[in-house]
This record gives C-alpha cells, structure tokens and sequence, in this order.
C-alpha cells in the first residue's frame, strides 16, 4: 500500500512542476515546430500565459493515476519476483527491467484516457472545448466510448519497454552518484532526472505518433503514422520535434517523481 501511496503523492509534486514544459512539448509536436519561442508565442496568443496551465486537471489526474499504478504495480511485480523494495541488495538488474516493463504496462492504459483529454486540451483555442467535462463529453458524441482509446497501442510501445530501461539503470546510477557527489539528495535527483531523459528521449518517435493520433491529426495506426512522418516531414528530425521541451520535462518530471517516491516510501513505511 506505501509504494500506491507514496506514487500518488509523487504525481502531485511532479506535475505542478512539469506541466509548462509539457504544454509547450505538445505544441510543438502537434505543429511540427523545433522552435521554443515560437511555441511559447502561440500558447500565448491563444490562451495568454494561463495557456502554460492549460489541460493541469487531466494532466494531475493522469500522473496521479499512472504514478499509483506504475509504482504500485512495479513493487508488487518485484515481490512476485521474490524480492524486496527495500532491500535492493536483493534486486538485480533484470528483475527492475521486468518490473518496470510490467508497471509500464499497466501504467499505459489510464495514462493513455488521460492523456487524450489533456492533449485536446492543450492543443485546442479558448473559443473550444474550454474545460476537461466538455473535451470528454465531446470526444463520446463524436466518436464514441472507442474514441477514447484513440492511441492507446503506441502508449502501451511506448511506455512498457522505456520503463523497463528507466528502472534497470536508476539503481546503480544512484548509488554511482552518491557515492561520486557525496551527497544522496544529489545522487537521487539527479540520476532520476538523467534515466527519465534517457527513457524519453527513446520514446520520442512513438510519443510523437500518440501525440498526433490522440490530437486528432492522423488516424493511421502506429506503423503507418512512423513511416509517414519520416517520409514526408524530415526523416528522422521529425520524431525529435520539441525535443529540448521534452528532455526538460523528462528531467525536472522524473528528478522529482523518483525521488518524492523513494523517501515517501520512508514517511508511509
């Protein structure tokens, strides 16, 4: 129960802190854009500067649903394993990559609802669909309950595989850093900042597939959606749009998800 409460509280702090920079990665992703000003232009002639927190109620939503489910799921997972949280002494590599996978798996199906809506949210003008009630209740008149797994394939690529790696490497990058920089709040935020960059920058080209899927811009299926961006937007410079917003993101999300979560643990254990 300690790691579902301890992941829910990481997913608050989390989000108050990323959700800017996740605004401004939607945008461009959803334009196409690999310039920052430009994206911040456009949110703020769009929707002012509370454009930045535009689509913050399904986003809190998705990483509290998706922190609780990932980490709960990857300890129970660890103990199926036969080993303990914490006692990592116990923990080897691969049995934090099954974990991750398996926590990522069943992450992948609440984050992919809550990210429809948070992405229509944040790529639509303040003259539509001004609030979360109204983007779900949009999405189910005009394309029904099935609307709303609109890409949950490529969440599910994206996200089982990535936090596997995101596990398998936090361990012993933390303890490197730890021991290197003498300090353990150093050691943790920053390897969790470090694994979380690494593990999106990997799933970039399928993030930017479910992006446009769940935005409504495309409704070829993941195989389709990869060919057809590399194709005809820029090759492979076209799966890193809005990289620069994505690697900030990933940094200060999981620098401060992964450690919320590893000493919350102590104050729920």
């Amino acid at each position: 129960m300690k790691d579902f409460a301890a992941g829910l509280f990481a997913g608050v702090i989390s989000t108050l802190v990323s959700h800017p920079i996740d605004t401004l990665k939607v945008t461009m992703q959803y334009h196409s854009t690999h310039s920052i000003p430009g994206a911040v232009k456009s949110i703020i002639q769009l929707n002012s500067i509370q454009g930045f927190y535009r689509g913050v109620a399904p986003h809190l939503l998705t990483q509290c649903a998706s922190q609780t489910a990932f980490y709960g799921s990857y300890a129970s997972c660890l103990r199926m394993l036969g080993c303990n949280r914490d006692n990592r002494a116990s923990i080897t590599l691969f049995d934090n990559f099954v974990a991750g996978c398996f926590g990522g798996l069943v992450q992948s199906f609440p984050s992919s609802v809550l990210e429809l809506l948070k992405i229509r949210l944040q790529t639509t003008t303040h003259q539509q669909e001004a609030n979360f009630y109204q983007v779900l209740r949009h999405v189910l008149q005009t394309e029904g309950i099935r609307g709303l797994s609109r890409g949950l394939h490529a969440t599910i690529w994206r996200d089982t595989p990535t936090y596997g790696i995101y596990m398998m490497i936090y361990d012993p990058l933390r303890d490197y850093l730890h021991e290197l920089l003498s300090s353990e709040f150093l050691g943790g935020f920053i390897s969790g900042g470090t694994v979380g960059v690494i593990s999106w920058t990997l799933a970039c080209p399928v993030d930017i597939c479910k992006s446009k899927q769940q935005a409504g811009y495309t409704n070829k299926n993941l195989g389709q959606c990869l060919v057809e961006i590399y194709r005809i937007e820029n090759g492979i410079h076209a799966f890193y749009c809005g990289w620069t917003a994505i690697a900030t993101r990933a940094f200060l999300l999981n620098a401060v998800s992964l450690f919320v979560w590893d000493h919350s643990r102590r104050w729920f254990g």
